[in-house]
């Protein structure tokens, strides 16, 4: 009887731990764009990314990104192909929005946020130093004869 209760009250224990566990989740939600850059290599306000590993922002006359901090866009490789470039909200993941990402002068694949000091990774789109948890949100891009679009 008593080895009964005992395996009951375990069972209800790690029910208990698996209810109560929290999933951590990226306090950044993921936002749409719908932003078109024609001809985007001649373009001369993203005139820096006609290089790869170069990275610009953004501007358009509408809100983009979570609380309207805007979008960052890195030139990978310039190859002509549908994934030459990728797009981040400039919402720090760690701040929950309240600070925006900068480029870092000297290392244009790499954001840094000024609150928090987090660098992330736009190469591999990742976090790489905290206390940030979470890697920025993505757009996704599409590049089509000389066009972009972010999405």
């Amino acid at each position: 009887m008593v080895n009964y209760f005992m395996k009951s009250f375990f069972v209800f224990l790690l029910f208990l731990s698996v209810v109560s566990c929290k999933k951590e989740h990226n306090p950044i939600p993921q936002t749409s764009a719908n932003i078109l850059i024609y001809s985007i290599d001649s373009d001369p306000q993203y005139s820096a990314l006609r290089s790869p590993l170069q990275s610009v922002y953004v501007t358009t006359p509408q809100c983009v990104g979570f609380n309207c901090n805007g979008i960052v866009l890195f030139r990978v490789k310039v190859e002509g192909a549908y994934n030459d470039y990728r797009a981040f909200d400039r919402s720090c993941t760690y701040e929950g929005g309240d600070c925006v990402m900068e480029i870092d002068p000297y290392f244009p694949d790499l954001l840094i946020c000024p609150c928090c000091k987090s660098i992330f990774n736009m190469i591999g789109g990742y976090m790489q130093q905290g206390p940030a948890k979470f890697p920025l949100r993505e757009f996704e891009c599409s590049y089509m004869d000389g066009d972009l679009y972010i999405h």
